[in-house]
């Protein structure tokens, strides 16, 4: 055990010398990882405090760390984490075997009204959830502790209801006798209005005594509660006696609570107690991770779809996650029906009755997105299209550059030397610098991060 603590202060230090990963993040997550559980033969298994630091590490650093350590072990191993909670429950287990308990915990996962496959480890994250994914995490393993309510909301088909339906299962896996409620606004108003007209005091005690016992409410598309005056009062007090009761409770939103119409003013501040957190439109890195992690869902072997294929899917189909998996689901059951290849001269025949094709000349439209990137970053930052594309090393010019550069790049994939091209003729070289470059200020630096969604803001 003592080589392999050695071996995983090495790890440490690769990644932190190397800046796999960024100072901040190295100081707060993984600096403090000391103790060793246990070495295998596949793998090195590390103790973590909680379960939101394990769902972190694992979904953003564990694959860097694995690779560090293969490197230095000369073979292909992994590195995993494990929780104390989890430690126990392992000595428990092993001490006796509970099979009824086993037994009623299956029995009420099935009772369960969440999907199955909304669940944190099926929710793919990039730059445009990450922040609503940890903020999900952090609500799932401590409800109520910092942030109530949680208020997520984005365009339709973006990941809201699975994030949401992800803390449910959270919950419940951890706790099952937890009483986790889940409904759309519309239901909720027909259980009303249902109570209403039949004018009969139990049933009314009954709605109302059934939403009050949840210990965890999911209320999806809160906006459909709009010109429901009667219903909007009752979730006013339904929301009101949770609150008070340090019930947790979970909402989502095709907009954010400010800009709800028709709805009460009080009702909208009450939703802003919490936090709200938004998921925005993927690009086209997060889409191609979509599609990669939807193929073990829909064939026994992933492997066999081309990359180009994927990527052709990813760069046409970008509004949202589920136009994007129905590209996907539609390209698969085509190659499956006649027996044919995954490959992408089979993805633009099956697709091609559903992709709108261009109007414009690849290079218009390039030179049309191009351009439009570059006027809406010169009116944020205050200066001339002229500045931002000259050989000027001031401060206030590289940064607004490098930004139009990184959405040129990030929203419409245009290839790097073209984009330098409109740039004062830099060569690729110097553009991916400045993609890369804004990626990590994106994880590290909030500024940054909240000018390119104002930016985005303005596109749109």
């Amino acid at each position: 055990m003592e080589n392999a603590t050695l071996l995983w202060e090495q790890v440490k230090e690769i990644a932190r010398s190397q800046n796999y990963i960024p100072d901040s993040v190295y100081e707060e997550v993984i600096k403090p990882i000391t103790e060793v559980y246990k070495e295998t033969s596949t793998a090195l298994v590390l103790v973590v405090e909680n379960r939101l630091l394990k769902f972190r590490i694992e979904k953003f650093y564990s694959e860097i760390l694995s690779k560090i350590y293969s490197d230095l072990v000369k073979e292909n191993k992994l590195i995993k984490f494990i929780t104390r909670d989890q430690i126990e429950a392992e000595e428990k287990e092993h001490n006796s075997f509970k099979t009824n308990q086993v037994n009623s915990v299956d029995i009420l996962k099935s009772q369960r009204k969440l999907r199955p496959e909304y669940t944190f480890e099926n929710f793919v994250t990039g730059k445009s959830n990450r922040y609503a994914y940890l903020s999900a995490l952090k609500v799932a393993e401590s409800p109520v502790a910092t942030i109530n309510p949680l208020y997520i909301f984005g365009d339709v088909g973006l990941g809201k209801t699975h994030l949401m339906q992800a803390i449910g299962h959270y919950v419940l896996d951890n706790n099952p006798n937890c009483n986790v409620i889940y409904t759309t606004a519309q239901q909720f108003v027909d259980d009303f209005v249902t109570v209403t007209i039949k004018k009969n005091p139990d049933k009314t005690q009954e709605f109302a005594d059934y939403y009050r016992s949840a210990d965890i409410l999911l209320v999806d598309d809160i906006q459909f509660l709009a010109n429901k005056n009667a219903t909007q009062e009752e979730f006013f007090k339904l929301f009101e006696y949770l609150h008070e009761k340090n019930k947790q409770m979970i909402i989502t939103s095709d907009r954010k609570a400010d800009d709800l119409e028709n709805i009460m003013s009080r009702l909208k501040s009450r939703f802003c107690w919490g936090e709200m957190v938004d998921i925005q439109k993927p690009d086209l890195e997060l889409r191609i991770k979509i599609l990669q992690n939807k193929l073990s869902l829909l064939i026994t072997d992933p492997t066999l779809v081309s990359k180009d294929a994927l990527e052709y899917i990813a760069q046409h189909f970008s509004n949202n996650v589920r136009e994007l998996e129905g590209a996907l689901r539609r390209f698969i059951n085509y190659c499956v029906s006649f027996c044919i290849e995954y490959s992408l001269e089979n993805a633009k025949i099956s697709l091609d009755s559903i992709i709108d094709q261009p109007s414009e000349e690849p290079d218009e439209t390039d030179f049309r997105n191009i351009t439009n990137i570059k006027k809406a970053v010169s009116k944020y930052y205050g200066i001339s299209l002229s500045d931002l594309s000259s050989a000027s090393r001031k401060k206030e010019l590289v940064l607004p550059r490098q930004i139009a550069i990184y959405l040129i790049r990030d929203r419409f994939n245009i290839p790097l030397q073209k984009i330098g091209e409109h740039f004062g003729a830099r060569d690729h070289t110097t553009i991916a610098h400045a993609c890369g470059k804004v990626e990590t200020m994106i994880d590290t630096d909030w500024t940054v991060k909240q000018d390119i969604d104002n930016i985005m803001k303005m596109l749109s």
